[in-house]
């Protein structure tokens, strides 16, 4: 196997974890906010925990200020750490775990594609603006699918663009995988762990300890660290686009798990729509294959026959 071959396998190995663990930390966090803990309570789980198993990589390594300059470190710190984490659990106390599925990563797709060709001059083709159109039109039935559009719904976009941001930062400034992991961690908890212990309001002192111990292993290691290396280290070996591209089957799959999990109702408009923008995901992610196989198979499906090679 080549070279070449391998790092497409491992690429999308690191996705899939990357993918699966997003899925469930969205389902943890509406878990958590409609139970013993508050957004504040998650926050501060998941950027404590993360700081302590990162700290010797920061000091080992740096933060990377040569690369990012301080104001690059401070917006990755925001831009996907504790500020979008907080944004996210806020916004879940009006919106379900599938909104944030849907939302969430369509927004950042289709902002990463479009600030990588207003920033870096990035060509988007005729394929993979189809894929940005048929995830728009998925986030716009979502919304209208799911009733009436909440301040969760209008959060969840602005953590899209947030998101979109910090995975330009890292590819702008080639940032290693570990260490934009640990700026992030040890980032976030510098910034808000004083705010959390003299400003915030706290609900973890009355939480089951079960609880508790159950949200700062997921989100303090699970998201916060494997999920965050497993992204980064993805995108260096999938290529420019993976940052794009990585939350394909997150609508899909926070949907089924917020079913499954929480109890949530899966209307078939909102099933429909989360298939809508996981298709346009995947065609921002495979390009021209992926548009090939869409036109064998559609009308294969439709007419009942294989389309002739020769068109």
């Amino acid at each position: 196997m080549s070279i070449i071959s391998r790092n497409i396998l491992s690429g999308l190995g690191w996705a899939v974890v990357a993918i699966t663990v997003w899925s469930g930390s969205l389902v943890m966090l509406r878990l958590g906010v409609t139970t013993s803990l508050n957004a504040y309570d998650l926050t501060m789980l998941r950027f404590s925990v993360a700081a302590l198993i990162l700290s010797p990589v920061a000091l080992r390594r740096g933060l990377g200020t040569d690369r990012l300059g301080l104001t690059g470190l401070v917006t990755m710190a925001v831009a996907f750490g504790a500020p979008y984490v907080l944004l996210i659990a806020l916004a879940m106390k009006t919106a379900p775990a599938a909104a944030a599925g849907a939302l969430n990563p369509g927004v950042m797709a289709i902002a990463s594609v479009l600030l990588g060709r207003i920033i870096l001059g990035d060509r988007i083709g005729r394929v993979r603006f189809a894929g940005l159109a048929v995830t728009a039109v998925g986030i716009v039935l979502f919304t209208q699918a799911g009733g009436a559009i909440a301040t969760g719904h209008l959060i969840l976009i602005g953590t899209g663009i947030m998101w979109a941001s910090y995975a330009l930062i890292v590819r702008r400034a080639a940032v290693p995988a570990l260490n934009a992991t640990a700026i992030v961690a040890v980032g976030s908890a510098v910034f808000h762990l004083p705010i959390y212990i003299v400003a915030l309001p706290k609900q973890i002192f009355t939480a089951p300890l079960a609880d508790v111990l159950v949200q700062a292993g997921f989100q303090g290691v699970l998201v916060s660290v494997v999920a965050i290396y497993a992204f980064n280290r993805s995108a260096e070996l999938l290529g420019v686009v993976a940052g794009a591209t990585l939350p394909a089957l997150i609508p899909v799959v926070t949907l089924g798990l917020g079913v499954v999990v929480l109890g949530e109702t899966a209307r078939a408009g909102e099933l429909a729509s989360a298939i809508l923008v996981t298709m346009g995901l995947a065609l921002i992610l495979i390009g021209k294959p992926a548009m090939r196989w869409l036109s064998i198979n559609i009308p294969r499906g439709v007419i009942g026959k294989r389309p002739p090679l020769d068109r």
